[in-house]
């Protein structure tokens, strides 16, 4: 009985550290993801748009009229705009010539983008059109990736891939352009992963177990 006694706290100790063994090396998040489709907001006009816990904002650097945000419907015939299937946001800087945008969650929390649909809003587009996007991580760290949209005469929406350095920890990002339609932007977030908390439940219940065993 007093060997069997004294195994009992060597017990609880090796389940312990299995368990913060698992909690340091194990606990790797997954990642959720979501997507911006704008399909809910047809004529939305402003400085300030919500969906799915991603927020966009005007940033008004100098005084004066500021440009907006804007959500056109569907277009399937010959139009001043990209046809899609599907509505998308446009901006324009008509009145300020530094006017941006920026998204980030809602929540303040981390996220990365993997894609996004991208256009010239004037259709069809006789140049190209360079979109930057510029991120900002935790501890000053930025990364930028710029796409160019085709001219030539283009007025459909295309997608492009965001390098892997975007793909997560990015706790805002800055969309610079004189102009620019999207549409279906992809981002991920952080969340655990179901599995491992279901593994680390049982543990934890295991060590409780064999703590009432001790106190029998």
């Amino acid at each position: 009985m007093k060997t069997a006694l004294c195994t009992i706290p060597i017990r609880i100790r090796s389940i312990q550290s299995a368990l913060a063994m698992a909690l340091v090396v194990f606990v790797q998040p997954t990642r959720g993801q979501g997507t911006i489709t704008f399909d809910h907001a047809t004529g939305f006009a402003g400085t300030t748009y919500s969906e799915s816990g991603m927020q966009f904002r005007v940033i008004m650097p100098s005084p004066g009229r500021y440009d907006e945000i804007g959500v056109s419907g569907p277009i399937s015939g010959p139009s001043n705009i990209p046809y899609n299937s599907t509505p998308y946001m446009g901006f324009t800087r008509f009145y300020s010539a530094d006017d941006y945008i920026i998204l980030s969650l809602s929540s303040g929390s981390a996220f990365g983008l993997n894609s996004v649909q991208l256009a010239d809003p004037n259709s069809p587009s006789d140049t190209a059109l360079s979109i930057t996007f510029r991120g900002y991580k935790a501890g000053g760290l930025t990364v930028a990736e710029t796409f160019t949209t085709p001219g030539g005469g283009a007025d459909h929406l295309l997608t492009y891939q965001f390098a892997a350095d975007f793909g997560s920890g990015l706790t805002s990002v800055d969309i610079i352009a004189p102009r620019w339609a999207m549409d279906n932007l992809v981002f991920t977030v952080p969340e655990p992963s179901s599995v491992v908390l279901a593994g680390l439940g049982l543990v934890v219940l295991r060590v409780r177990v064999v703590r009432k065993q001790r106190r029998a």
